[in-house]
């Protein structure tokens, strides 16, 4: 079985001074990647990779979960990720390592969104991925590259505040 952790980056300044690609996280985003690595690890431990795209908040975001869900291998840049529509990400999932069964895929809205919306079997029962929102889905094959539209079970989407209200 594989399972596939979508995660939108979290909070980023509202400007972008030195282009959108630099934009950075804010201490809210900081705090809110470091809350979902936590989460990440109850869910599901240690994910086997993180993939995330080059832009400065992706990678802000992709080093925080790692360091929250003691994630120690190194992460995997996936520049194709920024600006990547639904096809293109589910392009860059199928061409994942079959070793790894979960993965973490940290990107950018309006295209995580509608990767969920693409893999998942059902009607996704949310809006828009929030910034540090995860969407879990499952498959139960062995190998990435058997994912196709509608093919994976939607489990969960969970994001700071659901936790913030949950933890109360």
């Amino acid at each position: 079985m594989k399972t596939l952790l979508i995660m939108r980056h979290a909070k980023t300044q509202p400007d972008a001074p030195n282009g959108d690609h630099a934009r950075v996280l804010t201490g809210r985003g900081h705090r809110d990647a470091t809350m979902m690595g936590r989460y990440i690890s109850k869910l599901v431990g240690v994910p086997d990779a993180i993939v995330t795209s080059d832009a400065k908040r992706a990678l802000e975001t992709a080093e925080l979960v790692a360091t929250s869900c003691r994630f120690t291998s190194p992460l995997t840049v996936e520049p194709d990720i920024y600006g990547a529509g639904a096809s293109a990400l589910a392009s860059i999932v199928r061409r994942l390592p079959d070793t790894a069964a979960c993965v973490v895929l940290v990107g950018h809205n309006p295209g995580m969104h509608d990767l969920i919306g693409l893999l998942s079997d059902s009607d996704v029962p949310i809006e828009h991925l929030p910034t540090a929102g995860i969407a879990r889905l499952e498959h139960d094959s062995d190998q990435w590259q058997d994912l196709t539209p509608g093919s994976c079970r939607f489990r969960e989407m969970m994001s700071p505040r659901l936790l913030a209200e949950q933890n109360g």
